[in-house]
Order: C-alpha cells, then sequence, then structure tokens
C-alpha cells in the first residue's frame, strides 16, 4: 500500500508560509549541499549522456542536491531504457505477434514501454521536470520577494515615537 495523501512540504517552505497549519516543525529534517552528484558507475552509457545533460539544469533551477544522487540515477537509467526499448519497436517488422497458441496479440515491448514511460514521467515529476509539476515544486533558492518579506516580517517591531505637540493653535 502506498503512502496517504499529498507528499508533506519542506520545513523551509513552512517556515516562509508562516506555519500556516502551527503545526510543529520538524527541526531535524536533513539538508543537503546543492551540487552534482558524481555518475554512477553502475548507469550505461545512455544514461550517463542523460545526466550530463539534465544534472546542469536541475542543480541551475536549485533542485538536485547531493542526497538526490539515487533518484536522478534512476530517471536517467529509466530514460535510457525506454530509448532503447522504443529503437527495438521501431525496428520490429510487426507491431503484432503470433503466441505458439496461434492467437495474434500486440507485441510484449507496447507494455514494457509503456511501464518505462510511467517511471520515467513519475520521476520526472520529482525533480519538477513536467509542465503540472514544476508549478507544484518550489525550489531551495525561494522567491526573493517572499525572502524580503519574511526578512520584514521577523524584525522586532519598532516603537513609534509620540507625536510632536503643535506649537501654535490654528483657529
Amino acid at each position: 500500500m502506498g503512502l496517504r495523501g499529498p507528499a508533506p512540504k519542506p520545513t523551509a517552505i513552512k517556515q516562509a508560509e508562516g506555519n500556516p497549519g502551527k503545526r510543529r516543525l520538524n527541526s531535524d529534517e536533513p539538508e543537503f549541499e546543492a551540487t552534482i552528484p558524481s555518475i554512477p558507475s553502475h548507469i550505461d552509457k545512455e544514461a550517463k549522456k542523460e545526466w550530463r545533460r539534465i544534472a546542469p539544469m536541475l542543480l541551475r533551477n536549485h533542485v538536485l542536491t547531493e542526497g538526490d544522487y539515487m533518484a536522478l540515477a534512476n530517471l536517467c537509467q529509466a530514460w535510457a531504457t525506454l530509448k532503447r526499448l522504443q529503437g527495438l519497436l521501431n525496428d520490429a517488422p510487426s507491431l503484432l505477434v503470433k503466441t505458439p497458441a496461434g492467437y495474434v496479440q500486440q507485441t510484449p515491448l507496447f507494455s514494457m514501454i509503456n511501464r518505462q514511460m510511467t517511471l520515467v514521467n513519475r520521476l520526472c515529476a520529482e525533480f519538477g521536470l513536467t509542465p503540472s509539476s514544476r508549478s507544484r515544486v518550489k525550489t531551495a533558492q525561494g522567491n526573493s520577494d517572499e525572502q524580503d518579506l519574511m526578512d520584514i516580517l521577523s524584525r522586532p517591531r519598532e516603537r513609534r515615537s509620540q507625536p510632536e505637540e503643535p506649537t501654535e493653535l490654528v483657529q
């Protein structure tokens, strides 16, 4: 059974929003350095090519950290596998195959490609690489206007001085 409900917001975002739910914040949330992790040796050549293409883009958009090593490797390898399967389908003499029992059915490549597409799309959404997921992802940098507002709101209140008494009465 999967996890229930929407994914929780990171603590930094809750703080920037003023903790609207007033729930206790996670002070032990892990923080990772924003960097491009080294390319894993176990992924294939095509996946490494995708890693080199996508990692700088993710870092530039403040989405990639050293903790994203495995998720990014999975995304790149899933993409490479999808590309390979699609190539096999493109080279197939027919989209239909005959089973040993004599029935005609679609090639098993269709279901394999479909599973890989689903996996790639899910992993892309984790990094904010789909149009709908981009609107949900908050970058580590945040919005400068929001930060300015948070700076203003977090300053101690200044006492206002009493208005000066008028020196002359105006009639």
